[in-house]
């Protein structure tokens, strides 16, 4: 389990990071104004929140194909 935590964690990190370094040059440059910036971060956050989705999918399939909503609330949770 500590194995996909970490992967998976990872991965959102480095995208949520990426998102962020990506978009501040552009918004102090005035490409991108706060209302186009508002999307840009919503659209990070569903993308991290896709790869906890990934990773408690990835750790049902290696657990044999089932996993309570309980064990994967406590998977969920830990990654952050």
């Amino acid at each position: 389990m500590k194995k996909v935590v970490i992967v998976f964690g990872l991965i959102s990190g480095v995208i949520s990071s990426a998102m962020m370094f990506l978009t501040l040059p552009l918004i102090n440059n005035g490409t991108i104004n706060f209302d186009n910036g508002l999307v840009v971060g919503y659209t990070a956050i569903v993308l991290s929140f896709l790869l906890v989705f990934f990773g408690i999918r990835s750790y049902r399939e290696n657990a044999g194909g089932t996993i309570s909503f309980g064990r994967g609330s406590a998977w969920a949770s830990s990654s952050r």
